[in-house]
């Protein structure tokens, strides 16, 4: 029905200084390696950066408001100018250097969402030469919204996003795991593991853009995001793979992503299946960790390639026989996804509360 609208929508330029009734910089610029270690170890309050991954949450630190530095509220936009990333932030939180907020008392989780794709377009105009970003130039930037009498359509915005969000919603409930092993990382036994020993490692198959065609397929490529997608096809080879997990070997090497669905795998992408158990989402994401923690070592010059992969070893969680605990691996990994599921519940349910 909002569909209908949109085609009839209007649209009018705004100035960004005369729609939101703040717009600053934020009152911290912490650097994350400066933090003291007493608030790192204590994740509580998310610390915003003008990362584009992650809603720009690249860490969690103490609420240091004993140290005269309450966190900052959430409801609001945070806006790294050079680097043209925008996030809504929903709860708390610190943030990192050059950061900037905007604040609207129409601002909510709906119409936020709408407005930051918005914001980001019209932040394409800024460049490194003579005409940066700079604060006192956003506020005076131009941005085009929906709009009624001459005023933003907030209304429309919101109803517009909450119709989105319905269709996109997941129709299946979570349903809460129970675990019998409670153990913590500190209290188990650890043992080294080749990934050979650990993991079959099947290629991948080259797959030019020029070839692609389009569909409904995923398309693993080398990358750090979107869980490693990067593009859609109808194609079919015989990477044809699922319920498995995807490495990368180049581009952004040693990153990988579970993929329960089925998807197609560049040549620049490894697929790994256990080879002494049964392949399953909450086994192979304990090992996508284990597996991630070797990038540094291949950051400078040092290539990780197929045969260096397969004698890379890992540190793996043991049995008393010696062999790898997959039954801890699975049950910590679900503990992991319960803690997860009861936190996004909370923050669904403030958000709720706030509008």
């Amino acid at each position: 029905m909002i569909d209908n609208e949109l085609q009839n929508l209007k649209w009018e330029e705004f100035i960004v200084d005369e729609v939101f009734q703040e717009v600053g910089s934020s009152p911290y610029s912490l650097d994350y390696n400066h933090i003291d270690k007493k608030h790192k170890d204590l994740p509580e309050v998310a610390y915003v950066t003008r990362s584009s991954l992650n809603n720009g949450i690249s860490n969690f630190i103490a609420d240091m408001t004993e140290d005269d530095k309450p966190p900052i509220e959430g409801n609001c936009i945070t806006i790294g100018l050079d680097t043209a990333t925008v996030k809504y932030q929903t709860t708390r939180f610190y943030t990192g250097q050059n950061i900037h907020i905007v604040r609207d008392p129409n601002l909510n989780r709906y119409t936020a969402l709408f407005i930051v794709p918005l914001i980001e377009q019209a932040l394409e105009k800024f460049g490194w030469g003579g005409y940066s970003a700079t604060l006192g130039r956003f506020r005076k930037t131009r941005f085009l919204m929906p709009a009624k009498n001459g005023d933003p359509d907030w209304s429309f915005m919101e109803n517009y996003a909450k119709e989105l969000e319905e269709r996109v919603r997941p129709k299946k409930t979570f349903e809460f795991h129970q675990t019998t092993d409670h153990r913590e990382l500190h209290e188990i036994k650890w043992g080294q593991f080749t990934i050979d020993e650990l993991f079959t490692i099947s290629s991948g198959v080259r797959l030019t853009k020029k070839n692609m065609k389009a569909g409904k397929k995923p398309f693993i490529g080398a990358t750090d995001s979107n869980n490693g997608i990067t593009n859609f096809v109808s194609n079919i080879n015989r990477s044809l793979d699922s319920n498995v997990l995807g490495v990368n070997y180049n581009g952004s090497v040693v990153e990988n992503f579970y993929h329960p669905y089925e998807a197609l795998f560049s040549d620049d992408v490894k697929r790994l299946h256990l080879r002494n158990h049964s392949d399953n989402k909450h086994v192979l994401l304990f090992f996508k960790t284990l597996i991630l923690k070797q990038k540094p070592k291949f950051e400078y010059g040092y290539k990780f390639n197929g045969t260096r992969m397969s004698r890379q070893n890992i540190s793996v969680p043991i049995n008393d026989e010696g062999n790898p605990d997959y039954l801890f691996m699975e049950q910590y990994m679900k503990r992991v996804e319960n803690k997860l599921m009861k936190q996004t519940e909370t923050v669904e349910n403030v958000e709720e509360t706030a509008m």
